[in-house]
Formats: C-alpha cells, structure tokens, sequence
C-alpha cells in the first residue's frame, strides 16, 4: 500500500486522547447515574460504542492519506494493431469525379480520385495512436514506399508531396495490391492484429476474379483483415490530361480513339472486405476515415494479443470513507 500523504498519520494519535476522555466520560455519567438514579450503567455497549467510533475516526484519517494499492490491470495496447495502406495510382484515379473537404482543399488543388485517396489515407493516419502504419502504391503492380512504423508524421508527408503528374500506368491489379500488402507485414517480429487498407475506384484488369478473391481468402486466413475505400462515382467519367501548369489538354483516349470511362466498382471492393471480414466504407461519406479506424480497433478488440497487463493503483480512499460512515453508525446504535 502507498500513501499519498502519509503525513496525515500524526493525526492518529487523536484516537489515544479520544478513548481517555471517552472512558473518563464514562465513568463519570455512571457515577453521577447510580449517586442520582441508582442505576448502574452497562459497560459493553459503552465499549462497543467507543471501539466504533475510534474505527470511524481511524479510517477517516486514513482516507485523507489518500492510500493506495497497486494490482494488475488488463488493458487494450493500440500499439498491437499494424496497418498498411494501400493507395491506387493507376490512370483511372486521375478521374475528376470525387470531392474534397474543406481541409483537403487547402492540400490539394485538383478534385480527382486519387488525391481523395491522398486525403483520405492522412485522415487515417491522423486518427491513429500507437498503432504502425506501412504505406504502399499499387497500379498493374504493387510497391511498398513506407515500411510499418510509428513516425506519423513522415507518413504524413510522403502523401502529401509524392509527384502524381507522372501517373500514367493503365490498369490496376487488386490482387497485386493484397500481395503488396501482406508482404509489409513479413518483418514483424510480434503476433499484432493486421489491417490492410485499400483506397481505389475498384477497377481491376483481371477479367477471371478468382484468383484476387483466393487472395483475400489467403489474408485472412493469415489473420489480415482488408478493409476497402471506395473513390469516384458509379458512372463514367472521362480522364482528363493535364500539362505542368494543371491546364486540361485532353482526355485519354484508346487505341481506337475513344475516350477512356471509368467509374467506381464498388462490387469488388465489397467483396473482397467481406471475405475477410472487413468492411467497405465510401471516401466522400462523412467521417468514413474514423469510422474505419473505429472499425479497426473494434475488431482488434476481440483478439487476446492485442491486450496487455500493466500496473495499475487502486484509490482506497472512498472505501476508508463507507468504511468510517458505518463504524460511525453502529457506534451511535450500540450506544443506545
């Protein structure tokens, strides 16, 4: 036990002077009872009075040395949660169909998907405590940028400044994207609760999906939960060229020279979250990056490893104090 003020305990000696000057008292009103009444008062409810109220006493002078004990308390450690983002940098997230918030305005000029992405992937990292966090780009293939680490702010950056002008690979491979994403978590030397994050429009160049939803069955599986971010709209939308001064030049065009559509799958993106037991959250929806990290932590939550046993100090104090309220009644009832 650990006393906060243990100087309080001089007060203690209160209690001696206390049970004088009871007993004093007591034998006093006897006296002065048989000499007048000639009735003898009892002596076991005096005493039985006198050592509660003594306790009462006691305790409250304990309980302002504010006591403390210390025990072991289970806690859930956010720090036992790894998350690698993954971010669509294909051609089709140049699409000009998505909208920023206020605060992504101030970041970033251009209102298409992928700077969406941009902002929803700081958003994330913003709300996260403790947890690591890797960052990773894919298109027709996925490249690891930022390995799992605690150091927000340079992940904060990264995002903020990579040169999105020359973006011009065709296509993305969402099986890929997995497979990327997995990987960032080979090195962790520690059983953690892993989270993948996609942010793409949900186009993929497979035309047989089987072996992307095999993939996520394969994460999780491995314990990898996929949780996916959709940007951009369910209807076509063309994808601008635009020249160093972010002018619009054109739109992109294929071999055949008609001009490139594409829109949000959202389909697939909900499918592959669902096979790992993730779930699917849509960029411009209010509050959809906390609610994902709400999400996250929820599910991390349920695993044993992600909780941890720290010392902990347990205030006695309002305990002394019932304890004192009850000495102090029964004294005053045995007295009777």
């Amino acid at each position: 036990m650990n006393l906060e003020y243990s100087g309080y305990l001089w007060l203690l000696l209160v209690i001696p002077f206390f049970l004088y000057f009871s007993l004093r008292s007591y034998r006093t009103s006897s006296d002065w009872l048989y000499r007048f009444a000639r009735i003898k008062k009892r002596p076991i409810p005096y005493l039985v009075s006198t050592l509660f109220l003594s306790l009462a006493l006691a305790a409250v002078i304990f309980s302002l040395a504010a006591p403390k004990v210390q025990y072991h308390k289970s806690v859930f450690n956010r720090s036992g949660i790894d998350v690698a983002i993954g971010i669509d940098v294909s051609k089709s997230m140049l699409a000009e169909d998505e909208m920023l918030p206020e605060e992504g305005k101030k970041l970033f000029t251009i209102p298409n998907r992928l700077n969406r992405a941009r902002y929803s992937a700081l958003t994330i990292i913003s709300a996260l405590k403790g947890e690591r966090v890797g960052v990773f780009m894919f298109a027709r293939k996925g490249v690891a940028i930022i390995p799992l680490t605690t150091d927000y702010g340079y992940c904060q950056y990264i995002l903020k400044h990579f040169n999105d002008a020359t973006i011009a690979i065709p296509g993305s491979d969402l099986n890929q994207a997995i497979v990327t994403g997995i990987s960032l978590f080979d090195d962790s030397p520690r059983k953690t609760a892993k989270t993948i994050i996609l942010i793409s429009d949900g186009e993929d160049i497979s035309a047989d999906k089987s072996l992307l939803y095999e993939t996520a069955q394969r994460a999780a599986a491995q314990g990898i939960t996929i949780y996916t971010v959709g940007t951009g709209m369910g209807r076509g939308a063309l994808i601008p060229i635009r020249d160093s001064g972010a002018n619009i030049e054109g739109y992109y065009q294929s071999e055949e020279g008609d001009y490139l559509k594409t829109r949000l799958e959202q389909d697939t993106l909900q499918r592959i979250a669902a096979t790992t037991g993730g779930r699917y959250f849509r960029a411009r929806d209010e509050s959809s990056e906390e609610n994902l990290v709400d999400a996250i932590v929820a599910r991390a939550r349920t695993f044993e490893y992600s909780r941890a046993t720290e010392l902990a100090w347990f205030n006695v104090a309002p305990i002394m104090l019932g304890a004192a309220l009850g000495f102090f009644c029964i004294g005053i009832i045995a007295r009777r």
